[in-house]
């Protein structure tokens, strides 16, 4: 023995519930469910409700949206709430300091800002020994750079064993994020770690 099932509300259709079969093509509905939808509630049936019109959006309601989105724009934003033990800018430039000192090449331009300390200007020394090459340091970057080999090359000892520990404990699987930190090496960094620029 099958159950009748609503198509409606897919519930199973009881004997002792009123039922309405549909007389386009004969499903049974339950009689709430009938009427709720409006007729029929298969697809394509001949009693199915008509379908209802379609959405139209004049030009004037369209032009007035952008004004109302606007007007919630511009409403006042409360000022951010004050950080928890010191001043945000101090913090700010120290992160800045250190951030540069970590990964100059990312953090470059930072290097360029007057410090907000005022510092005695001693004379800088002059770093000695030949200038790398350019042309080395872009190939290795480009070839080995997931290594290591461009950092290697031009000193930042550091970075290149950071670059080569993540490519040998990852078992390969996280060279593909070294090699596009080399790529981003190799596009800023202009000078080795002695601070002598790289010659063409």
């Amino acid at each position: 023995m099958t159950v009748e099932v609503c198509p409606y509300c897919r519930s199973p259709i009881s004997t002792e519930e009123p039922v309405t079969t549909c007389e386009g093509c004969g499903t049974p509905h339950h009689t709430d469910c009938y009427d709720e939808n409006g007729g029929c509630t298969i697809f394509g049936c001949s009693r199915a409700p008509a379908e209802e019109p379609k959405l139209t959006v004049s030009t004037p309601e369209l032009v007035s949206v952008p004004h109302a989105a606007t007007a919630a724009a511009v409403q006042p934003a409360l000022a951010p709430p004050p950080s928890p033990g010191g001043s945000s800018e101090t913090s700010l430039e120290e992160l800045r300091r250190i951030s540069s000192q970590v990964v100059p090449s990312m953090f470059s331009l930072f290097e360029s800002e007057t410090p907000s300390v005022p510092v005695a200007s001693e004379p800088e020394p002059v770093p000695e020994g030949q200038p790398k090459n350019r042309t080395t340091f872009i190939v290795l970057g480009a070839l080995l750079g997931a290594l290591g080999a461009h950092n290697f090359y031009a000193g930042y000892h550091k970075k290149a064993i950071g670059q080569l520990a993540i490519t040998l404990l990852t078992l390969g699987f996280g060279s593909p994020m070294s090699w596009i930190w080399a790529i981003i090496d190799i596009c800023t960094v202009n000078r080795d770690k002695r601070g002598i620029e790289f010659q063409y």
